[in-house]
């Protein structure tokens, strides 16, 4: 199992490009950084032996939820829980920090990840138009906590 814990500062550079490699969006590396200053404790990496394998980021929103941002797994470690444990800690944070639900977007074309989603208690709850900036469709998606 991984070691999950906060993001640091150093391990900015194997984020992005965890992010680059796994994620159709581009993300300008000061993005991270205003995300660990809205809210440290929803910014996880998973470490697998000293590498950082993936992470999790997310902000709090209003109406008591917290919001999944990103949600990336190095190409060379998944498939080995890594984004379930990320995942799961991610939901104890929000819990323990009194919210009552997670909410993420994904883009509608991405079926293992809404599978993946779907199969950890997270239901679509809307269908966004044009979300992403190469115009595809997202799913709102929440898991009630």
């Amino acid at each position: 199992m991984p070691l999950v814990r906060k993001f640091n500062r150093e391990d900015l550079e194997k984020v992005h490009e965890i992010a680059s490699l796994s994620l159709k969006e581009r993300y300008p590396k000061e993005l991270y950084l205003s995300i660990k200053r809205a809210w440290r404790e929803g910014f996880l990496v998973a470490d697998v032996g000293g590498n950082l394998a993936g992470f999790i980021c997310g902000i709090k929103e209003e109406n008591m939820m917290s919001r999944i941002l990103m949600l990336a797994v190095h190409p060379l470690y998944r498939n080995r829980s890594i984004g379930s444990e990320l995942l799961k800690n991610f939901i104890e944070v929000s819990s323990r920090s009194g919210f009552n639900s997670v909410i993420l977007e994904v883009r509608v074309s991405n079926t293992q990840t809404i599978g993946f989603y779907q199969k950890r208690g997270f239901q679509i709850i809307d269908r966004l138009d044009s979300f992403y900036t190469d115009g595809e469709d997202g799913y709102k998606m929440i898991r009630y906590l």
